[in-house]
């Protein structure tokens, strides 16, 4: 029996579909937005309703996540997404960065379940190194260079990433390595069915070896090395990469002297940053932000750090390593760290960490305020055994 005058929901009058997105959580509303291109197009042109902080992805078993509304305390079940056997790697905004039990990589979006299947890992472009599957061994690797004076065994569980997605122009970055420590790194760029290789520990100027920190901000990735120079590499060209840093250039960052772990931060303006966290015996922890001297000496090779008071109207994401402007309407404040978990890139090769520092496996949710000095945890679920965590931020 045919439905007499079947309505087409894509084509609601535009009135009433705002009026439907103003009253929807945050998990609706960008439930809602994916159903048509109409229904896209006016929750661009709709306020979303007012969250009191940034929602959660938790991840509460390898391959599997829920969404967390930490303001109401409420869990969201994501329905017809099957991460299982997948462990995860990054994230950006609503995308998420998995490897799977073959040791393959792929993006999925955490609300839709639409899914990207990137080049397999060993579809590495470099004219002088190699890296190629054991067969029949989905976790093991050989890298190896084309004279063979190098040579390593490498395995798919010490693979780490970063993810870049820009939700308004589609674009899409990716790195990964091997934290064994690194020896090179990987990137990817949408379009591409390979990625560069980027040597860490061979092939490039002393000053500029070592990883012990690592930012992904669109095209532009940024390393810190184990001499302290932040190196800059971009890839926005059609093909291949730059070496933005020069071998003589001086160190970006000078030892602290003190305790404490550190990263790397790439602010909206491109400047750069070192958050310390430091933890006291009575596992106190104090968030503190430096920047180099703007009057050292170019050739300086131990430049002061000044300490950095306030980030103005902007949010720190230290999981990601960026800064980006506060928005009231997300629940984003300014002036605050926002941070789940302490995640080092090798403790081999971290030239702050010491045995003070949070374990690395440790999920630890929470915002510090600059202002007030002071901690806001977000502890998970009671009934929830955490593996990761992550701040949902919409990349933009």
């Amino acid at each position: 029996m045919e439905t007499r005058n079947p309505v087409n929901w894509s084509k609601l009058p535009l009135d009433i579909l705002r009026s439907v997105f103003e009253l929807l959580n945050f998990v609706d509303f960008h439930r809602a937005k994916m159903v048509c291109s109409n229904w896209y197009s006016v929750s661009k042109q709709t306020v979303p309703r007012k969250s009191g902080c940034p929602w959660l992805m938790l991840f509460p078993d390898e391959g599997d996540y829920v969404l967390h509304n930490p303001y109401e305390d409420m869990v969201y079940r994501r329905r017809g997404i099957d991460c299982s056997g997948s462990r995860f790697l990054a994230s950006c905004g609503k995308w998420l960065l998995m490897l799977d039990s073959r040791s393959r990589l792929y993006i999925i979006h955490v609300f839709s379940g639409n899914r990207i299947d990137l080049p397999p890992l060993e579809s590495v472009l470099s004219n002088d190194s190699a890296l190629k599957r054991i067969v029949d061994r989905d976790k093991e690797f050989e890298f190896e260079s084309t004279d063979r004076s190098y040579y390593s065994l490498l395995y798919a569980d010490e693979i780490k990433g970063r993810l870049w997605v820009d939700e308004e122009t589609k674009e899409l970055a990716l790195v990964w390595y091997f934290d064994a420590p690194a020896c090179f790194v990987c990137l990817y760029k949408k379009g591409n069915a390979h990625y560069d290789l980027i040597p860490i520990t061979y092939g490039v100027p002393r000053k500029l070896t070592g990883l012990c920190g690592l930012v992904l901000r669109g095209y532009r990735l940024y390393i810190l090395t184990t001499r302290r120079v932040v190196r800059v590499i971009d890839f926005s060209g059609q093909q291949g990469f730059e070496e933005l840093t020069r071998s003589y250039t001086s160190p970006t960052f000078s030892h602290l002297g003190y305790n404490c772990y550190s990263s790397l931060v790439v602010t909206t303006a491109g400047e750069f940053l070192l958050v310390t966290i430091t933890t006291s015996e009575s596992s106190e922890r104090a968030f503190r932000i430096y920047y180099k001297d703007p009057n050292a000496e170019p050739d300086d090779q131990m430049p002061d750090l000044v300490e950095l008071d306030s980030l103005g109207d902007e949010a720190l994401l230290l999981d990601l390593g960026i800064t980006v402007p506060a928005n009231h309407t997300l629940g984003i404040k300014p002036n605050s760290i926002y941070f789940t978990r302490q995640d080092p890139i090798s403790s081999k090769t971290n030239w702050n960490q010491t045995a003070h520092v949070v374990p690395p496996s440790e999920v630890d949710i929470c915002v510090f305020n600059l202002s007030t000095k002071t901690l806001e945890p977000f502890p998970a679920p009671s009934n929830m055994s955490l593996n990761n965590a992550r701040w949902i931020f919409s990349m933009t």
